[in-house]
């Protein structure tokens, strides 16, 4: 019963070794297949986390080379757009140096222009002086009463010439008159007016300085100087009034101005102060006068040439009459001519021709043809024109 028990207790100590033996190689079996699932899932874990890291460096690489063929695509672009730019702004290229060269001409004719305008600057100042020194010399000359005159005399020639007035025909100039009181009397210019009427201007007009008081004050002295004189006296035909032209507009405004009353005093006198644009309007309507005047005497002389020619035909229109009545009377004692030889000649001269042995002209050969032309008679005669 011992070795049973015994080989019972080996048998179950067997047993229990073997699950013991059996339990530690499951339990090593077990810590290796963890220790290789957990090194596995380890190498997984690195293999996914190097395969992560691959694809984030590939993603990263994909697009440093998209980011690169961008650049490159927006670099060749940009070439391109240069190129083109380059290719438009060639004509500008080529303006912006013609302007440059323009620039430079214009540079170069400015600087010539500048010297040529310094000197003509100092010619001007030279001129300047020289106009100076004669406008002081012109001013010394006007307060002489006879340069006044002159030049009063000159600057109303020039009006008249300007108005279309004729020498000797529309003006006469210093013409010599004798007043009632015996004065003799020289009006610098008459103007002839139509009707045989004249009209007297006086160029005398003094200057009286720069100050428009003394200006008015020798204006209105002259004023009364012409009044007393009465020109319209030593001349014929002439209306009560004298003009009194005063050379200069501007003389004649400063005397108005400070003295308003002297034109009223000065028509008042019988004296009209005129300016050269008022005597210029006021001679244009004599002109325009004396031109209608000149054709109303054209229309009469063609008139009277009309008559004279008219009297002219009649008397030719006679002589045409007369003329035809005796071609008529021509031409009738020419038919008559030729009558008389048709009926008392031609049978002779056929006679003889009939004769033997005589050659001559054909029978009616001899024989002239009568006229048969009527003389026209002349048309019927003119009217005279009425006068």
């Amino acid at each position: 019963m011992d070795w049973i028990a015994l080989l019972t207790g080996l048998f179950t100590g067997l047993l229990c070794g073997a699950a013991a033996a059996a339990a530690g190689v499951f339990v090593l079996l077990r810590s290796r297949h963890d220790a290789r699932t957990a090194a596995l899932s380890e190498e997984r874990a690195l293999a996914q986390a190097a395969q992560a890291e691959a694809e984030r460096r590939a993603a990263g690489t994909q697009g440093r080379l998209e980011e690169t063929e961008r650049h490159r695509a927006a670099e060749a672009d940009a070439a391109r757009e240069r190129e083109s730019m380059l290719e438009m702004l060639h004509p500008v290229r080529q303006g912006v140096t013609e302007v440059q060269r323009k620039v430079s001409e214009l540079e170069r004719e400015r600087a010539a222009q500048h010297a040529q305008l310094s000197e003509q600057l100092a010619s001007a100042a030279q001129s300047d002086a020289r106009l100076l020194e004669s406008t002081q010399a012109l001013l010394g000359s006007l307060r002489s009463t006879t340069a006044r005159g002159h030049w009063g005399e000159v600057q109303l020639r020039r009006v008249v010439e300007a108005a279309g007035m004729l020498p000797h025909v529309d003006f006469a100039e210093q013409h010599q008159g004798i007043s009632s009181s015996g004065e003799v009397l020289r009006p610098d210019l008459m103007v002839r007016l139509p009707g045989e009427r004249t009209l007297v201007i006086d160029a005398k007009a003094p200057l009286g300085g720069a100050e428009a008081k003394a200006q008015a004050k020798a204006l209105r002295a002259r004023v009364d100087e012409l009044a007393s004189k009465k020109y319209w006296e030593a001349v014929e035909l002439s209306p009560e009034v004298v003009f009194c032209f005063v050379p200069a507009e501007s003389l004649l405004s400063s005397a108005l101005e400070h003295d308003p009353s002297l034109l009223e005093h000065a028509v008042s006198r019988g004296v009209t102060l005129v300016s050269p644009a008022s005597l210029l309007a006021a001679l244009k309507a004599v002109e325009a006068a004396w031109r209608q005047e000149r054709l109303a005497a054209n229309i009469t002389e063609v008139i009277d040439h009309s008559r004279e020619l008219y009297r002219r035909l009649e008397t030719m229109g006679e002589h045409l009459s007369t003329t035809g009545s005796r071609l008529r009377q021509a031409v009738e004692a020419y038919n008559s001519l030729i009558g008389n030889i048709e009926r008392r000649v031609m049978p002779q001269v056929e006679a003889i021709g009939r004769l033997e042995g005589t050659e001559g002209a054909a029978p009616g050969a001899l024989s002239p043809s009568p006229l048969t032309a009527d003389v026209r008679q002349p048309g019927p005669r003119l009217e005279a024109p009425a006068g």
